[in-house]
C-alpha cells in the first residue's frame, strides 16, 4: 500500500497567528435592503458599526465613448499600407 504525498502547497500552510473573536455567530442577507445582518448566539442583532467601506480610496477615473479618457490616442498614420493588400 502506497501513501499519497501531500501537495507542496499544503506543506506550506500554517494557522493564522493573529486571529480575533468576532461578536456574531450568524450572518444573513436582508433580501429587501441587500444589507448584511449579524446575530449573536442568542439570535439578537449585533451592531457592527461603521467601518468606512463607502469611502473612496483612489482617484476617480473617467473614460470617453472611445475609451480614450482625457488623452485619446493619436490618429492613425494616413499613409499606412492598407491591410487588404497581399504580401
Amino acid at each position: 500500500m502506497s501513501q499519497t504525498q501531500a501537495p507542496w502547497g499544503m506543506t506550506r500552510l500554517a494557522p493564522y497567528q493573529n486571529t480575533v473573536e468576532v461578536p456574531y455567530t450568524r450572518v444573513e442577507l436582508d433580501p429587501e435592503s441587500q444589507t448584511t445582518n449579524y446575530f449573536d448566539s442568542n439570535g439578537q442583532p449585533v451592531e457592527m458599526g461603521g467601518h468606512g467601506t463607502s469611502k473612496a480610496t483612489s482617484q476617480a477615473t473617467a473614460t470617453s465613448a472611445d475609451g480614450g479618457g482625457g488623452n485619446p490616442p493619436p490618429p492613425a498614420d494616413s499613409d499606412s499600407v492598407p491591410d487588404d493588400e497581399s504580401d
